[in-house]
């Protein structure tokens, strides 16, 4: 706008102006339009200087992250995951967000069952579990997971840390650890919490030998993928546990839990994968107690509490079939042998396994049914090897991601001669809000 305005007073001044003194205004105006121009040319260059100067200092900050990034990453110190966890917001030199993600996870369950006698959720509904997960990055190395759960139980309303433990993957050599207190990695369903199950509850091998809902320790955890010629996922895990978990240890934290777990992924077909795993863990004896002055005397000694006498080996397959329209096929196996002494309970050998089959035949609908075997830790009569069995058909409501509801009957077989089978009916629903995450099996 400027410089038309200028030529039209230039033209104007011609028009006016004599011929004489045209050449003269003439010559002034474009010196005042030469000046104008030289100072914004000026402007412009110092800009383009000053550009420059902050591309090449950005330039030289990213070469150095480069080399130092490389140079971590040959020692094996900061893997790609560091860098960028999946699923994660984009990380930088400190923290992203002060904020930790939180979710909470409600499971209710109701249970009628034949059975007569008094016990613990039969017959009844409650709240059997709150979860409360919280998790965050502490840095691009390491992250910190903790689950919190309450139950409604008839007596009185228990919180429990079910897990908290920090994970670091930028150990040498690409190992990832973990300090805290988490599920061992068993075979399969013990990694998982109750709402993650696809049944109502644990099967009865898990119960029987590490817990209601499988076992869950404080401890330290190393793992990290075995390379080979075949170019097989192996993955490898050692933990070593505190000593005061799991029924079929002793109780006590004098000696730890010993634990490792290998697996590895087979692609069988475009729509087939097999998952194969095994598991050994020694740990302590259960510890006798002397029955007429129930001291808790050694009744004798015996090999576990020196030499870690009991021994648990543990196999399990996945088979995973992908059908066409979001239709899947799970057929999950899992098997547990025990060698101990036979000084604390007759059975020196107890073992048992489970069969899973579950068809996710639509988005909202799934059905299965599950077999357990169980020759017991406990029996009632010297010597015998009696077995448990239970079949547990069911069927799941997938409402969303976000809710399911379960109906499951299971018919139960005791080992114990003196016991009546049961039959129950369990009916659960499942809900959470917020963040949920719990590590990939």
């Amino acid at each position: 706008m400027r410089k038309w305005f200028s030529l039209f007073f230039l033209c104007t001044l011609c028009i006016l102006n004599p011929k004489a003194h045209a050449n003269e205004v003439m010559l002034e105006a474009f010196k005042s339009q030469i000046e104008v121009l030289t100072e914004t040319v000026k402007d412009l260059q110092s800009n383009v200087r000053d550009l420059n100067t902050t591309v090449q200092s950005q330039n030289e900050v990213i070469q150095k992250q480069t080399v130092r990034i490389e140079a971590l990453e040959k020692r094996g110190a900061l893997p790609q995951e560091a860098v960028q966890p999946k699923g994660a917001p984009p990380l930088q030199q400190g923290r992203v967000n002060m904020n930790p993600e939180i979710g909470v996870v409600g499971t209710v369950q109701a249970n009628l069952t034949e059975s007569t006698e008094d016990g613990e959720g039969r017959d009844t509904i409650a709240l059997k579990e709150i979860e409360l997960n919280m998790a965050q990055y502490v840095d691009p190395y390491s992250r910190l997971d903790a689950v919190i759960s309450f139950n409604d139980a008839l007596e009185a309303q228990n919180t429990e840390v079910e897990e908290a433990y920090y994970t670091h993957w930028g150990l040498p050599f690409g190992f990832v650890g973990q300090i805290g207190k988490f599920r061992s990695k068993i075979g399969k369903q013990n990694l998982l919490h109750l709402d993650q199950l696809p049944t109502t509850d644990f099967p009865l091998v898990i119960q029987n030998f590490f817990g209601e809902e499988g076992l869950a320790s404080s401890g330290a955890r190393l793992q990290n993928m075995i390379p080979n010629p075949w170019d097989v996922p192996i993955e490898v895990i050692g933990e070593v546990l505190r000593g005061n978990n799991g029924n079929v240890f002793s109780g006590v934290s004098r000696r730890p839990i010993f634990n490792t777990h290998i697996k590895s992924f087979f692609e069988v077909s475009e729509d087939v994968n097999l998952e194969l795993g095994g598991t050994t863990m020694f740990g302590d004896e259960n510890i006798p107690i002397d029955d007429e002055t129930g001291t808790g005397t050694l009744i004798r000694p015996l090999k576990g509490q020196d030499r870690y006498g009991v021994q648990v080996f543990g196999g399990d397959a996945t088979l995973i079939w992908n059908l066409p329209e979001d239709r899947v096929v799970k057929f999950q196996n899992e098997v547990y042998f025990t060698d101990r002494s036979n000084f604390v309970s007759p059975n020196a050998n107890p073992w048992g396994f489970y069969s899973l089959l579950d068809y996710r035949f639509s988005k909202r609908f799934s059905v299965g049914a599950r077999f357990d075997y169980l020759e017991p830790l406990g029996v009632s009569e010297p010597f015998s090897h009696g077995q448990t069995t239970a079949i547990s058909p069911y069927i799941t409501f997938w409402q969303s991601e976000f809710a399911n509801f379960r109906l499951q009957y299971q018919h139960i077989d005791p080992a114990n001669p003196g016991e009546e089978s049961n039959d129950q009916v369990f009916l659960q629903a499942n809900f959470l809000i917020g963040s949920h995450r719990h590590p990939v099996q």
